[in-house]
């Protein structure tokens, strides 16, 4: 039987999660080409002129392009409805990404097998590819031990590699033989996939420390992107479980923020807070139980006084953005998107343009500069 975890990393409202990008393009292509390692998430994948997001109404992965502000079924299958589990844009969940010119996803089954010596439980986890050409579909890698976490919907790509955390599942036998499973609780690795080769790799567990009896029922991790070629994840748990929430989830969680070095491949525990948004040259964190936030870029750290970016502040452009409100770092001072884009939230920013949109990707919204300073 499975059964859902209460986690930090589900307790916010507003899911969506900004992204940084390079310079635009006019070829609907992604930015693994780049020789930098760049970060997805299930909310904000980013190519350079566009977004491939799934639809909140249906479920069908579409492509929104920044340019035009028009969305498109992703599919290239000749005379397809789209409305059938053999369409490719109803197929992939989590998020996809284009290499060499196949688009990639995970697809990871669990559940209990009935052997004649008992109940086992089993974890089915592939990496496939689906040309764009001719909509074939291929396994390129194949693994037991884990589910890529939050279905594959976060992770690194660093030229011909995928970085990723997988979930054990936390898989319980009882006296009887019976068998439950979870989506966290469990042990939680760094795992990467060769895609040339296929060959797998699992780095070993991110938390290695004391563990408590809250661990079980609430512990979880958060791939929340990189920076200076390390990615930085978040473990959370309850020392003590408490399914009440009556105050923020940060008095009642225990915040651990590790670094998985791309070039060592090493894991341990970072001196950073847990960043709430993060870049090639910016990091993002708030100072909570302390009202503000810190943001690190390059060789200078600012503090915004009064604004407590959680896990969901962003940074762009000089500017901090939390849920319907953006700070000016150079002096500090508040904005607001005023009350008819009140339940939009930023997403990244393209050539002159800020890219919003409302919760799972419901409706979009592009301003300018000019645009956005009249807001309030």
């Amino acid at each position: 039987m499975k059964k859902n975890i209460i986690s930090l990393l589900l307790i916010p409202v507003i899911v969506l999660s900004g992204c940084t990008k390079k310079n635009s393009t006019d070829e609907l292509k992604v930015s693994a080409n780049s020789k930098e390692p760049y970060y997805v998430d299930k909310y904000c994948n980013i190519y350079e002129n566009g977004l491939i997001y799934h639809d909140k109404n249906n479920g069908t992965l579409r492509y929104l392009n920044f340019d035009t502000m028009e969305s498109t079924v992703f599919c290239s299958k000749p005379n397809c409805s789209h409305n059938t589990s053999e369409c490719i844009a109803k197929m992939i969940e989590g998020s996809p990404f284009i290499y060499n010119n196949y688009m990639y996803f995970f697809d990871a089954k669990e559940g209990i097998n009935e052997t004649s010596d008992g109940s086992e439980f089993f974890i089915d986890s592939k990496l496939k590819k689906v040309s764009l050409e001719t909509s074939e579909i291929e396994v390129v890698s194949e693994f037991t031990d884990c589910e890529p976490d939050s279905h594959g919907g976060y992770f690194v790509i660093d030229g011909n590699m995928i970085y990723f955390c997988g979930n054990d599942m936390n898989p319980k036998k009882d006296e009887f033989g019976g068998i439950s499973y979870a989506n966290g609780g469990g042990e939680f690795f760094v795992c990467s996939i060769n895609l040339d080769t296929g060959e797998y790799t699992n780095y070993g567990k991110i938390y290695n420390g004391e563990e408590y009896p809250g661990m079980d029922q609430s512990a979880s991790v958060n791939l929340r992107g990189i920076y200076n070629n390390k990615i930085y994840i978040e473990n959370s748990f309850m020392k003590e479980y408490d399914d009440s929430f009556d105050c923020d989830p940060r008095d009642k969680f225990t915040i651990l923020n590790f670094e998985f070095d791309l070039k060592t491949h090493e894991i341990k525990q970072s001196e950073l807070p847990d960043g709430s948004h993060m870049g090639d040259d910016f990091y993002v964190y708030s100072n909570y139980p302390e009202i503000s936030t810190t943001i690190l870029e390059k060789d200078k750290k600012y503090i915004v006084e009064g604004a407590d970016a959680k896990t969901i502040g962003k940074y762009f452009n000089g500017r901090l953005f939390i849920l319907d409100k953006w700070y000016d770092i150079a002096d500090g001072s508040c904005h607001s998107l005023g009350e008819e884009y009140s339940d939009f939230r930023i997403l990244t920013t393209y050539d002159k343009y800020y890219i919003f949109a409302t919760g799972g990707n419901g409706k979009f919204l592009k301003l300018t500069e000019e645009e956005l300073l009249a807001l309030g």
